[in-house]
């Protein structure tokens, strides 16, 4: 299916705004707005290349082929850095402007998806359009979802009543001379009216793909795939009954639920992927992949107490954290056979084995952005949000049991925060941990004896770079910076 996908992709290369990686002084030069004939972009074809073209972009270790998955780790209580660590040092000091950094490239996306929609509207609509318009629909939601997380709080956890999020940008971008400075300065849009559009995105992608998404999940996204994110984006929201409901519609209509097997199998093989990124062989990211950052190459070497070596390929940045370890229950939680314990330089270190390369190339791994076993968090959460204790137990039940750890001994009083402990464990290390702190409103716990991070502190919001400052006049920075 992937190879499939692969050989329809349209390179496009787009102009927009101040939000690619040009300079100041090239977007005065800016005129057109692609690189191919008017006559071949205005088509489905031409429409659903620029969508795949965005799914790509997802690959980019930038973003979350890389980044978006370690530094939710980094920046919370799961990860230490290595003794021998090059990279997120500045990030796991927590240093001021050392956040999470995604703007050009989510905007690039977004530009790219909307020349794609503005074309698909002028279209009879097929089952092939409304398809690809539903994938362009969800693609937008998800990155202004990630924009909103990453350069503002959320809904119901403002600070000071600042309440500015990102601009919001729907249309295309077309140039035709003047001055490019005037003409594509957006203001920051409020943090509700950006959340309002990522519902309306999510609601009219699903609309769309239902019934015409052709079966290309998990590496196109599905009319399941949209409600398995509305049941995350809702409950970021905290709207918990629609986190509840989309959640159900998932666990309903999907044909997977949580793996009883070997708990590898899940990242080896997909076994839980509702939307995953799936790399080829020529786009295997290699030492800036998720394997590299995380461990070495395992050579199957071991000492008499079971540690590695720590040799290999592999820039072995990131450890699990004390903390994190002294949760998870060794002995029988089957999550504890996707660790390996190593020695490197001298200190003993416990990585996670979830990005192995499993096919036999290193740092080659496909990477679910979105699996079955979050659903029923989801759910377990919103049932637990709104004291419908026994629908939460038995969604909590339902994971713990295939984690053979047995059903929950938790009170009812307690049950929340054990649905909170099973969420860490079970999508550790896979880019939630930061946000699941940060939409709640709590201070951002920290590894290691490191002082916790209070909620109010500006550096939970990451700043706009001086770069977008400089081009986009109408932007005010986040309070701190």
């Amino acid at each position: 299916m992937i190879e499939k996908m692969k050989t329809k992709r349209v390179y496009i290369l787009i102009a927009l705004l101040g939000l690619f990686n040009v300079s100041c002084d090239s977007l005065l030069d800016i005129d057109t707005k692609h690189a191919l004939p008017e006559e071949k972009i205005a088509t489905v074809e031409g429409a659903e290349g620029m969508v795949i073209g965005v799914y790509d972009m997802l690959q980019d270790p930038s973003y979350f082929g890389r980044d978006m998955i370690t530094l939710p780790e980094v920046l919370a209580d799961n990860c230490k850095l290595s003794i021998t660590a090059s990279r997120y040092k500045s990030h796991y000091d927590f240093q001021p402007r050392a956040q999470i950094d995604i703007w050009q490239t989510a905007y690039k996306q977004i530009g790219t998806l909307n020349e794609a929609l503005a074309n698909l509207d002028k279209l009879s609509e097929t089952s092939k359009v409304k398809a690809v318009k539903g994938e362009a629909l969800f693609l937008r939601a998800f990155n202004y979802f990630y924009l909103a997380m990453t350069y503002s709080r959320t809904p119901n956890h403002l600070v000071g009543g600042f309440d500015l999020c990102v601009p919001l940008i729907l249309d295309p971008f077309y140039n035709s001379g003047g001055n490019i400075n005037e003409n594509a300065s957006v203001a920051r849009a409020k943090v509700s009216e950006v959340w309002t559009q990522i519902e309306t995105d999510l609601t009219d992608a699903f609309d769309n793909l239902q019934g015409n998404d052709n079966g290309m999940a998990p590496s196109r996204i599905s009319a399941i795939g949209v409600k398995a994110f509305m049941s995350r984006f809702y409950l970021y929201k905290e709207d918990w009954q629609k986190a509840v409901d989309a959640a159900t519609y998932v666990i309903d209509n999907s044909s997977l639920t949580v793996y009883t097997g070997a708990y590898t199998d899940i990242f080896s093989k997909g076994s839980e992927s509702i939307f995953q990124l799936m790399f080829t062989t020529s786009e295997n990211l290699g030492s800036s992949s998720l394997q590299a950052m995380y461990g070495t190459y395992d050579d199957g070497v071991r000492d008499e107490d079971g540690f590695g070596n720590g040799k290999g390929s592999g820039e072995a940045n990131l450890a699990l954290s004390t903390q994190f370890m002294a949760a998870i229950d060794k002995v029988n939680d089957k999550r504890f056979s996707a660790t390996r314990k190593v020695r490197l330089s001298g200190q003993e270190l416990w990585w996670t084995t979830k990005y192995n390369s499993w096919g036999g190339i290193f740092g080659l791994d496909n990477i679910p952005l979105i699996r079955i076993s979050e659903i029923y968090l989801n759910r377990a959460e919103g049932y637990a949000r709104q004291n419908q204790y026994q629908q939460s137990r038995n969604d909590l039940n339902h994971l713990r049991i295939r984690r053979n750890i047995g059903e929950t001994p938790a009170s009812d009083a307690s049950l929340l925060q054990e649905v909170l402990l099973q969420r860490r464990l079970e999508l550790a290390f896979e880019g939630h941990r930061f946000f699941d702190l940060k939409r709640q409103g709590m201070d951002i716990t920290r590894p290691e004896g490191k002082p916790s991070i209070p909620y109010a502190d500006f550096r939970i919001v990451s700043p706009i770079s001086t770069t977008e400052m400089d081009v986009n006049k109408k932007l005010v920075n986040n309070p701190g910076y």
